[in-house]
């Protein structure tokens, strides 16, 4: 059960009812009463979505706790590979500038 309490406005600077909602307006100007909170979830939600899309293997809350730890192995060997690739890739540069160098001189 919700309790209702009252909470000023930050923008209109008037009084009105609050059930502690992330998400719950002024009735006088249709502002969020508690603007901070609501940045945050959005951004919170907005970084899940973000993660969501960049797994390899979707992870699920009703995946078995096995299958949860596989799939996190496997997203983790994906992005180690593909880093540890793209860090072969920089040295292989590196080096490919160095011994153009050498040889010029």
């Amino acid at each position: 059960m919700s309790q209702v309490s009252e909470i000023k406005c930050p923008v209109c600077g008037e009084w009105s009812k609050w059930t502690n909602k992330i998400d719950e307006k002024c009735p006088h100007c249709h502002a969020y009463l508690d603007p901070g909170r609501f940045r945050y979830a959005e951004d919170k939600r907005t970084n899940a979505e973000a993660n969501f899309k960049n797994s390899y293997l979707v992870i699920s809350e009703t995946d078995d706790p096995v299958v949860q730890m596989g799939k996190q192995f496997l997203n983790w060997l994906r992005w180690t590979t593909f880093y540890g690739i793209s860090v072969v890739f920089f040295i292989i540069a590196v080096m490919l500038i160095l011994f153009g160098l050498v040889f010029l001189i």
